[in-house]
């Protein structure tokens, strides 16, 4: 018997993950899971959190939205930063709301660092100091990398030992914490307050053959040019949002935006946007596999819902 909601026989707080990479299918599992179990929907895509940037970023539709509650899209303009602490506390917000209209929280996405704000908790630290930031990331341009993962190395060596050499947004972030606080990122989160949902989860992944997800990418980004990724790019540049989408390199669109001002083939964008979407696909994949405990099942296997639901079933029946 399939459980449709939260009740007395079932008063653990549930919810269900919906990860893997780009072009994977995951917002049409998620609809699918939605319509089972009177699901809502919180989408974790780094991209879709912008109004505007409609096609290139696959939004669901506005049938899909108007069909199955979703949170978590057109929640931000292009020009603002978006971190994943104000996405983990909007977020939160949604799951608390899900949960009180009786509804399972449904988080569907492929931004790790979303999911692992709302799954695993976010370090309450201090905010962004834009001053700091900007002479780290001038001091990176400058002197290269390697210089500020060494003083992160010498200030706190057990933060430094958990993220690699080349991540520069995590490195610069704990040298801007480490600046701020006079205590090494590492005590803080040892002593500090997190972010989290109180929730256990299902863990649903997406896995495809590389070539398989690929060739699928690649169609996508075809079927977005054939419904007007060019006209919505060009709108987007009237109307003086171009510098803002490359300043954050924003994939499907900084492409196009870079021909349309070099002069370039938009033939060799296009190009460029699958193999840009392929990378990231891949960079997914590898978090993913790294960071989660995820049940991995293959979307185009005939019986995949039969398991997926099967998994679900006994999940939510468990108190």
């Amino acid at each position: 018997m399939t459980l449709k909601k939260y009740s007395s026989e079932n008063s653990g707080r549930k919810a269900v993950i919906i990860c893997g990479p780009t072009g994977s299918g995951k917002s049409a599992v998620a609809m699918e899971i939605a319509r089972r179990y009177d699901g809502s929907i919180i989408s974790a895509d780094s991209r879709q959190i912008y109004r505007r940037l409609d096609i290139g970023t696959a939004k669901p539709s506005k049938d899909d939205r108007a069909l199955i509650p979703h949170y978590m899209i057109d929640v931000a303009d292009v020009w603002e930063d978006y971190t994943a602490m104000r996405f983990a506390r909007e977020a939160i917000k949604n799951f608390e709301q899900i949960i009180a209209e009786d509804r399972i929280p449904l988080v569907a996405g492929g931004a790790g660092l979303y999911i692992e704000a709302i799954t695993r908790g976010i370090f309450i630290g201090p905010g962004k100091d834009s001053g700091i930031r900007k002479e780290l990331e001038s001091s990176a341009e400058k002197n290269g990398l390697q210089i500020l993962f060494d003083e992160l190395s010498r200030v706190d060596p057990e933060t430094a030992e958990s993220i690699s050499s080349n991540d520069k947004v995590r490195i610069i972030r704990a040298l801007e914490i480490f600046r701020q606080s006079g205590t090494a990122p590492s005590r803080l989160r040892r002593d500090g307050d997190y972010l989290k949902v109180d929730s256990d989860f299902c863990w649903i992944g997406l896995g495809l053959p590389r070539d398989v997800l690929y060739h699928r990418i690649d169609r996508r980004v075809d079927k977005m040019v054939g419904e007007g990724l060019i006209d919505e790019v060009d709108a987007l540049l009237e109307d003086g949002l171009g510098d803002a989408i490359m300043g954050k390199r924003i994939v499907g669109y900084y492409e196009i935006i870079d021909s349309m001002n070099n002069n370039g083939s938009l033939e060799k964008a296009v190009e460029l946007v699958k193999q840009h979407t392929r990378n990231y696909a891949k960079r997914q994949m590898t978090w993913f596999g790294n960071k989660t405990k995820a049940l991995w099942l293959d979307p185009e296997d005939r019986d995949f819902y039969d398991k997926v639901f099967a998994v679900l079933d006994e999940y939510l029946k468990r108190t």
